[in-house]
């Protein structure tokens, strides 16, 4: 009977190390509200019911999302495509009536999970009723494009999308050029301009920017692994062509303008 039992709690305590190794291995997204809001990720409604904070498990890194949030007692709704960065990380992600906006990305397991906070392993077949995104001309408003920050800085001729607030300032970039310039091995230096992105506490980079650190690597798969990296901190989304200069095969602009090039 001892070693029945003793078995028996092995085995439990086994099949939680087992659960909590694979979420460590796969990405997390966690989205806080001043409003109950529901969440529908590529048109899977995820939750039946409405909550102000919300992770989903079970994402997979180096991927696009389209994220839409319904509010309770609300027809608006908005919808975004985000983008998960790497397995292993967990995004914090902000939510208003206004925007979806990426707050921090942090290693998952430092990640303290609130008790109050519903928890969703990530639906990508399921039974639960899904909504299809409303085309209907009569509720279509403006098609204009509008700028989902209140205050942001005001890049000289540029009218497109803007996925950040106010870029960072050239004494910060010249920081991550020498951290880069620092390191003599590829993989060193984007292991550590990616760790001192991630600690700034609001990242946002103009393209421009981020093609002076892109040269700054010598192999085509390490520019555009960081220029990916970039997309959910880039300011002026719709200068990613900018970008294609500093690659030679056609698979890598392809790439850039799949990411790059979605629209919300």
């Amino acid at each position: 009977m001892v070693f029945k039992e003793i078995n028996r709690v092995l085995g439990f305590v086994l099949v939680i190390l087992i659960s909590v190794s694979t979420y460590s291995q796969t990405a997390t997204a966690i989205f806080k509200s001043d409003y109950p809001f529901q969440i529908t990720i590529n048109h899977i409604k995820q939750q039946n019911n409405y909550s102000k904070s919300s992770i989903i498990y079970k994402l997979s890194g180096n991927r696009p999302y389209n994220i839409k949030i319904n509010f309770e007692n609300d027809t608006a709704f908005i919808q975004k495509n985000i983008y998960i960065i790497d397995d292993g990380l967990a995004h914090i992600f902000n939510v208003s009536k206004k925007a979806i906006q990426l707050k921090k990305v942090i290693p998952s397991a430092s990640y303290v999970k609130p008790e109050n906070q519903l928890a969703i392993v990530y639906l990508e077949n399921t039974s639960l009723p899904t909504e299809p995104i409303k085309t209907d001309t009569t509720q279509i408003k403006d098609t204009a494009y509008v700028v989902p920050f209140d205050s942001y800085y005001k890049l000289e001729d540029y009218t497109g999308r803007i996925g950040c607030p106010f870029p960072i300032k050239p004494n910060k970039q010249t920081e991550l050029k020498g951290l880069i310039l620092a390191e003599n091995l590829e993989e060193s230096k984007l292991e550590k301009v990616k760790l001192a992105l991630l600690d700034l506490d609001s990242a946002c980079i103009l393209v421009d920017q981020i093609k002076e650190l892109v040269l700054l690597f010598e192999y085509e798969e390490t520019r555009l692994d960081f220029s990916k990296f970039m997309i959910p901190y880039t300011f002026d989304i719709d200068n990613y062509e900018k970008l294609y200069s500093v690659f030679n095969f056609d698979n890598s602009k392809d790439e850039l303008k799949e990411l790059f090039g979605k629209k919300d």
